[in-house]
C-alpha cells in the first residue's frame, strides 16, 4: 500500500545515505549485532507528518510523538533504496490496521 501519508521512497532512501555517513566502528543498532550499524527509527502519524531518531527510541525523540514507528539497522554496506522500501511498507501496514 502506498499513500501520500508515508514519507516517499526518495525522502527516505536521502535519510538512510545521510545516516550511513555516521556509522563509526564501534556502532551497534541492535544488541545482538557485530557489524557496525545505527538503529533508525522513522515514525509519522495518519495526516502525513513524520520524523526520525537513531539509536535508543526509548521515551525521547524525533519519532516519539507519531503513533507509528518503522525501526531498521542500517549498515555501511546496507542498500538506501531497500531500506527505506522496507521502513515505508513497515508504516504503510501500521497505517492500514488503524482503518
Amino acid at each position: 500500500m502506498k499513500s501520500n501519508k508515508l514519507p516517499s521512497i526518495t525522502e527516505l532512501s536521502a535519510l538512510v545515505r545521510h545516516v550511513k555517513k555516521y556509522i563509526g566502528d564501534d556502532c551497534l543498532a541492535f544488541e545482538d549485532s557485530e557489524i557496525p550499524s545505527i538503529q533508525l527509527t522513522v515514525a509519522c502519524n495518519d495526516k502525513g507528518e513524520w520524523g526520525y531518531q537513531t539509536g535508543d527510541n526509548s521515551y525521547s525523540g524525533a519519532a516519539y510523538f507519531y503513533p507509528h514507528w518503522a525501526v531498521v539497522g542500517v549498515y555501511r554496506r546496507s542498500n538506501s533504496k531497500e531500506v527505506a522500501r522496507d521502513l515505508q511498507n513497515q508504516l504503510a501496514e501500521l497505517l492500514a490496521s488503524e482503518e
